[in-house]
C-alpha cells in the first residue's frame, strides 16, 4: 500500500480515526439490510458493463442527503451470495454527491480522499474478504474495517492529517468565516436615514 491522503485543511488538526469517526456518525447506517434494501440506500456504480460493476461505486446517506463517499478501484457485486469484491483503490467522502448512470461520480464538497489503498479480495472470501468488509462497512456508518486495514498496512490512524508525510491539504474554493474581503461602498444605518 502505498497511500496518499488529501484533505480539505478544515480537518488539518483531524487524525484519521477521528474524522472517519465524525464523518460515520454523520453518514449513520443505510440499513441496506434483508427486506429493507430500496434504492436509496442500495448506492450505484458507474463504469462498468452491467448494474453490479464498475469503476466506482456510490452512496449518499439515506439519513442525511448529503454525507457521501465513492469508492473507486474494479468492483463487483454478486447477488446471488450479497457479496462485493474485486479492488479497492481510492476511497472519497465529503458532502453532496453528483453523477450516476451516465456519468462519473464525484463528490460536490470533498473532505479526505485515500489514494493508493491497494485493496482486494476475490469472491470466494465472501462477506470477510477486506473491500466486502470496507465498502459495506461504510454503507453501515462502521468505519472501523477501514480503520482495520490501514492499521495493518502500517499506519498511524491516530497521527494528524497534517503531521502525515503522505496527506496534502487542499483549501476549499469557497469563502470561508475567516476571509476578509474589502467592500467599497456607504454605510447605510438609520441615523443617515433620518437626516
Amino acid at each position: 500500500m502505498s497511500l496518499s491522503i488529501q484533505y480539505d485543511t478544515e480537518f488539518s488538526s483531524y487524525s484519521i480515526s477521528q474524522y472517519l469517526t465524525e464523518w460515520a456518525s454523520l453518514f449513520g447506517d443505510a440499513n441496506h439490510t434483508n427486506n429493507n434494501v430500496t434504492d436509496s440506500n442500495s448506492g450505484g456504480f458507474y463504469g462498468g458493463t452491467s448494474w453490479n460493476n464498475g469503476t466506482q461505486y456510490a452512496l449518499v446517506s439515506p439519513n442525511n442527503d448529503t454525507s457521501a463517499f465513492v469508492a473507486e478501484g474494479n468492483l463487483t457485486y454478486q447477488f446471488s451470495n450479497h457479496v462485493l469484491y474485486g479492488q479497492l483503490d481510492t476511497l472519497t467522502f465529503g458532502d453532496g454527491l453528483s453523477g450516476g448512470t451516465s456519468t462519473e461520480y464525484a463528490i460536490q464538497e470533498p473532505q479526505v480522499t485515500f489514494s493508493g489503498l491497494d485493496l482486494s479480495s476475490i469472491v470466494d472470501s465472501g462477506r470477510e474478504g477486506v473491500v466486502h468488509e470496507v465498502v459495506y462497512g461504510l454503507m453501515s456508518g462502521q468505519v472501523q474495517p477501514l480503520l482495520d486495514a490501514l492499521t495493518n498496512a502500517g499506519i498511524d490512524i491516530n497521527a494528524s492529517l497534517d503531521s502525515l508525510s503522505f496527506a496534502t491539504a487542499t483549501s476549499d474554493a469557497a469563502l470561508s468565516a475567516d476571509t476578509v474581503v474589502d467592500v467599497v461602498g456607504v454605510a447605510e444605518t438609520a441615523d443617515l436615514l433620518a437626516a
